[in-house]
């Protein structure tokens, strides 16, 4: 063999066939997606090699997942599989490329005397020296695309694993598969704990270790171990300390994100920050630019830094979240730096940001009750239409919830009632009943403490209609009650128009039909004299269906027929609904069943455009009864179906 020049690159050297690879972790659980994935990779035919980047946050189990597939897939590399770990101090991109092809290339059999010296020629003479090998790499903790960019192999059948904190985005352009890891569900979790700890667990001290660890692998696994060497440990004192105790060489959860953190700028860091301190499951992009009072070009800037560095992920429809052990961080930085009034200002921006979007959307989405709330605040103009403030209200109700708990915590009396108020609208619609009493329980106290008497008692009427469904007729009756008594007080007709059709309901429960006739009618008068003529319809077609009980059928409908011409005119469609199904009980027993389910179709395809499961599916079961009582029992299944599937997109009462 012809001695090479220093510095030459050389292809016609034979070349070992070393397998770098540390120990495998001794098990690897809930990772059976991101595997198959990695199989499937594999198996690409591409003309480049392939290469992953597996990326999340510290402990995430990044390079416990690599070291597990390449040792279960050693024998598909024949000529090797090389290792090497980038340091996360470095800060010549160079140096750190360099020193690993330097590595790889003495490792391979190149005699050092004849490793080239510049980046660029060692990285020609890796690429040359494994052309067409079958031989895998894995690229572990790397900081810097370049690092990653300037080892790959050009040969087809290599397989590159990248593991780094960072999502390495460019290299995406290089043909990789950016595969992002997230903390593990319970199930595998507690698995891993519980091998670690080799010991029983009971479910609350599993509970609470799980949310000490945050589904991070390594952390369960180094918590299981403490308690298996410190049998007499109690499990809820690990679980205290989870966050903050480091155990040998490995950190503590609460300095596994420094690096990152540190490598922010100002803006993207205080997002971070301001992220770890808002309530509910993710974040509105807009929320967040109005919460930070930021133009969106910046605001998009510092997210996709979050989103790069792992410190935010991105959900559908603009929203953006953290997992619990990142938030859990953002958290404890911003109380660090951040005084209290900036905490309290921030949150409260985003409380009232929460609050402007519910008043818009209500009032597009249930037109028919103007808010008080209304009254003080003004119109963001953001929804397009009653679909798009609807689909809104779906995405963030979670958030809107966890907005009213923290306004209720802080003491925010106004924007608590406000939020209360605002999404009755929505609730009737989709029936989250327990979430809606609970908020409208503290919307009653808040209302009182603002001495907001007409808003309390809507408070109560809410509550009442709530707590009639759940089936607690008592406390129904008492809030309605409060609510004629606050009416008849401040001389407001609508208020003691609505108590007294809540009070007539009451009375139906009662199976005291009369009473409920006389009170449906006062209220169809107090409706009339404060001209509100929906609420004179809907008083009207309840005084049918309580008819309808009575087997007065042709008084029945003369009331329903006024009803739904009224409700019509209106542009209510629900009650306009529910009136047909009244009427077409009747026209059925009379025997005009195509009349009945002509008028019953008509009304289906008028909710369907509201957007409301629980009003379609109400519809759908009167169809399903009307076509069961005519023998079409295949058209009555195929209607109780659709029913159910809607129930499942609404919260039926228990009852």
């Amino acid at each position: 063999m012809t001695e090479a020049r220093p510095g030459a690159v050389t292809s016609d050297r034979p070349v070992r066939a070393p397998v770098q690879l540390p120990p495998a972790p001794s098990v690897l659980l809930g990772r059976s997606a991101e595997l198959r994935r990695l199989d499937d990779i594999r198996l690409r035919s591409d003309p480049a090699p392939s290469v992953v980047v597996l990326t999340g946050v510290g402990g995430i189990g990044k390079t416990a997942l690599a070291l597990h597939w390449l040792h279960t897939h050693r024998a598909q590399f024949p000529d090797g599989i090389l290792c090497a770990r980038f340091s996360a101090e470095g800060t010549e991109t160079a140096e750190s490329a360099s020193g690993v092809l330097h590595g790889f290339l003495a490792a391979l059999g190149i005699p050092a005397d004849d490793i080239p010296a510049s980046l660029a020629q060692r990285a020609a003479e890796f690429r040359a020296v494994t052309a067409d090998r079958r031989f895998a790499v894995l690229l572990d903790d790397v900081v810097h695309s370049a690092d990653a960019r300037a080892v790959l192999p050009s040969s087809a059948h290599a397989f590159v694993l990248v593991t780094s904190r960072s999502q390495l985005t460019s290299l995406a352009l290089d043909g990789a598969e950016i595969l992002p890891l997230s903390p593990l569900p319970d199930q595998p979790a507690r698995e891993v704990l519980v091998r670690a700890g080799q010991r029983q667990i009971s479910q609350a001290d599993a509970k609470d270790l799980l949310t000490a660890c945050a589904g991070l692998p390594l952390a369960l696994a180094i918590t299981g171990a403490r308690l298996r060497t410190r049998p007499r440990r109690k499990p809820h004192q690990e679980a205290r300390r989870g966050r903050v105790r480091p155990v040998g060489d490995f950190p503590a959860l609460a300095t596994v994100f420094d690096a990152s953190y540190a490598a922010l700028d100002d803006s993207a860091a205080r997002l971070y920050r301001t992220c770890g301190i808002l309530p509910g499951p993710h974040h509105a992009v807009d929320a967040l630019a109005d919460t930070l009072q930021s133009s969106p070009a910046r605001l998009d800037d510092a997210v996709d830094e979050l989103i790069e560095a792992n410190l935010l992920h991105e959900l559908e429809d603009e929203t953006v979240a953290q997992h619990d052990v990142v938030r859990h961080d953002a958290r404890v930085r911003a109380e660090r730096q951040d005084a209290e009034t900036d905490r309290r200002y921030l949150v409260h921006r985003y409380i009232r940001w929460y609050r402007d979007q519910t008043v818009t959307a209500s009032a597009l989405i249930h037109p028919f009750r103007p808010n008080f709330a209304a009254e003080t605040v003004a119109a963001t103009g953001s929804f397009a239409d009653r679909d798009h403030a609807v689909n809104w209200w779906r995405r963030d109700r979670p958030v809107i919830n966890a907005v009213a708990k923290a306004a209720s915590a802080h003491g925010w009396d106004e924007e608590l009632w406000q939020l209360a108020e605002a999404s009755w609208g929505f609730f009737l619609h989709h029936r989250d009943y327990e979430p809606f009493l609970e908020l409208c329980t503290a919307g009653i106290e808040a209302a009182r403490r603002c001495e907001q008497p007409l808003v309390e008692a809507r408070m109560h009427s809410q509550a009442g209609f709530v707590c009639d469904q759940l089936g607690r007729y008592d406390e129904a009756a008492a809030h309605n009650a409060v609510t004629l008594k606050i009416g008849e007080r401040e001389q407001h007709g609508p208020t003691q128009a609505s108590a007294l059709s809540r009070l007539a309901r009451n009375a139906r429960r009662q199976q005291d039909w009369e009473a409920a006739l006389e009170l449906y009618e006062r209220s169809a008068r107090k409706h009339a004299e404060a001209g509100l003529p929906r609420g004179v319809g809907q008083a009207r077609y309840r005084r049918g269906e309580v008819l309808i009980k009575l087997g007065r059928d042709d008084e029945a409908l003369r009331e329903l027929a006024e009803a739904t011409v009224i409700l019509d005119e209106e542009g209510d469609v629900v009650q306009h609904a529910r009136a047909v199904i009244s009427l077409a009980a009747i026209h059925a027993r009379r025997g005009g069943y195509r009349r009945a389910r002509t008028e019953l179709l008509e009304a289906l395809e008028d909710v369907k455009r509201l957007q409301s499961p629980h009003f379609q599916a109400e519809i759908l079961t009167a169809l399903a009864d009307l076509e069961r009582g005519h023998g079409d029992e295949t058209s009555a299944q195929r209607h109780l179906d659709e029913a159910r599937r809607l129930r499942g997109d609404s919260v039926e009462p228990p009852h």
